[in-house]
């Protein structure tokens, strides 16, 4: 049954509904591979905020957790208004209407790093070549909000993939829907855990410049790669 904040059921629209209904799926495969590949810490904190297409709403989705005896994900509907997570986030949605997905996570490689306050280059090529964003940065001032830190960090790197909250987690900005950003987090997670093995070998290098022509080459990335001179 689907939670919301403002109305019942069933005075959502059809197309609302359904696309709750999927974005929840979505979000109970999203944890149980979260949990499969280790991209989740033990405590389970993991939470989507997906914007419904086409509305002024957004449905938060929570992992229930490792002590939960119901595993089921419960979506909450809400305004962009509302409060909680979308009371942090909403600002975002409302401002870059590209963005789809904002996913919190604490996981423990890309959690590690969050501890050292230190930006993390991207040098994972398998994660490189879906992005033209080149590293995460991390928001330790916690007076300004996430959004307005996200934000504002756009405005120099408008390919920004995520940020880190100092001492915590990261949250991961997705623009191509829920399952994508998922799948890219367990890859962010991935570059992070290499490049965290790499510091005790003398850490990591950059990617060669013929290396990030190959990656973007791949995904259709290097023309504009090119344009903004990355190449």
């Amino acid at each position: 049954m689907t939670v919301t904040e403002t109305s019942t059921l069933d005075t959502l629209s059809a197309d609302v509904q359904a696309f709750v209904a999927q974005a929840t799926r979505d979000a109970e495969k999203a944890f149980r591979v979260f949990r499969s590949t280790g991209t989740v810490a033990a405590n389970g904190t993991a939470n989507f905020v997906e914007r419904v297409p086409g509305e002024d709403l957004v449905v938060v989705l929570n992992d229930p957790g490792p002590w939960a005896d119901d595993q089921s994900v419960q979506p909450i509907v809400s305004p962009l208004t509302g409060g909680g997570f979308v009371k942090e986030f909403g600002p975002l949605f409302s401002a870059r209407p590209e963005i789809t997905t904002l996913l919190h996570i604490h996981s423990p490689w890309l959690g590690g790093w969050a501890q050292t306050r230190r930006d993390l280059p991207i040098r994972y090529a398998a994660t490189q070549r879906l992005t033209l964003s080149r590293s995460i940065p991390h928001h330790v001032d916690r007076s300004q909000s996430a959004a307005d830190f996200i934000l504002e960090k756009l405005q120099t790197d408008p390919h920004l993939v995520a940020i880190f909250e100092s001492n915590g987690g990261v949250n991961v900005i997705g623009r191509g829907g829920l399952l994508e950003t998922a799948k890219f987090t367990v890859l962010l997670e991935e570059g992070a855990q290499l490049q965290a093995i790499a510091e005790t070998l003398g850490g990591s290098e950059e990617l060669h410049p013929s290396n990030l022509v190959a990656q973007w080459s791949r995904t259709g990335l290097l023309d504009e790669a090119r344009r903004l001179g990355l190449v």
